[in-house]
């Protein structure tokens, strides 16, 4: 899979969990994990701030931060319950005998980009996938993603964003567009792409909370929206059973 400079992992030196966003990922786990004594891995956790705000809520919880950059993890606050492991999506089996209540992804399937459109599909469904013997019997998998619906052909905005993202000769221009992952490119799906991979890779979607449509108000914007073949843009949170 191709990997993201020190440079453009900079950028997401930042929590994206704000409290709006956080409220259903808790109401998930208050039902679920009623007495909040549970563990957790969240994949590309990077700086480690949505753990230690897991962790905050719950004082019970323990929790493992993985991530395959070691400038984002050297960001992570030192707790006794929390541990930081260099590592890779593609190699969770790598963690060996451990099992968690929950797996987190957030916003990190979009970024599992390989040369071709087609196995960057297949990088999320082997991600999803790896993810299941990790969990243990009572085992949920949170996601939240960006949801990129296309107007008439509901993958194409997707592909479009991919081939365009993953450009090397054109990644200063896409980047001056508001790409900073151009070059090495994302691969965000629409809300019914993300549904065919997580029941491929054999999963329940128990919960799914949808965030409000992001505005595109700028002429420019719409423009490039129009181009790219957007409908419209929305966040949303996929709790998933086994």
């Amino acid at each position: 899979m191709e990997q993201l400079s020190n440079e453009q992992l900079k950028e997401f030196d930042k929590e994206y969990v704000n409290d709006s966003l956080w409220a259903p990922i808790k109401r998930c786990m208050d039902r679920d994990f009623p007495d909040g004594d549970f563990s957790f891995l969240d994949v590309g956790g990077g700086n480690g701030v949505f753990a230690d705000r897991v962790l905050a809520a719950y004082p019970k919880a323990t929790g493992v931060v993985l991530d395959n950059s070691q400038l984002l993890l050297s960001r992570n606050r030192q707790t006794p319950r929390k541990q930081a492991i260099i590592g890779d999506v593609e190699n969770l089996e790598r963690l060996g005998e451990k099992k968690f209540d929950i797996v987190f992804f957030n916003w990190l399937l979009h970024h599992l980009v390989s040369r071709t459109y087609s196995q960057s599909r297949e990088n999320i469904d082997r991600a999803l996938r790896a993810s299941k013997p990790l969990l243990t019997n009572r085992g949920r998998v949170s996601i939240y993603e960006n949801m990129y619906n296309g107007v008439l052909i509901d993958g194409l905005a997707s592909w479009i964003i991919y081939r365009l993202t993953t450009a090397k000769t054109i990644a200063r221009l896409v980047k001056k567009g508001g790409a900073n992952t151009a070059g090495v490119g994302v691969c965000f799906l629409s809300y019914a792409q993300w549904c065919f991979s997580i029941k491929r890779a054999g999963y329940r979607i128990f919960d799914y909370t949808n965030d409000d449509v992001w505005l595109i108000p700028k002429m420019k914007a719409r423009m490039w929206a129009t181009f790219l073949h957007i409908g419209n843009i929305r966040c949303g949170h996929f709790w998933l059973s086994r």
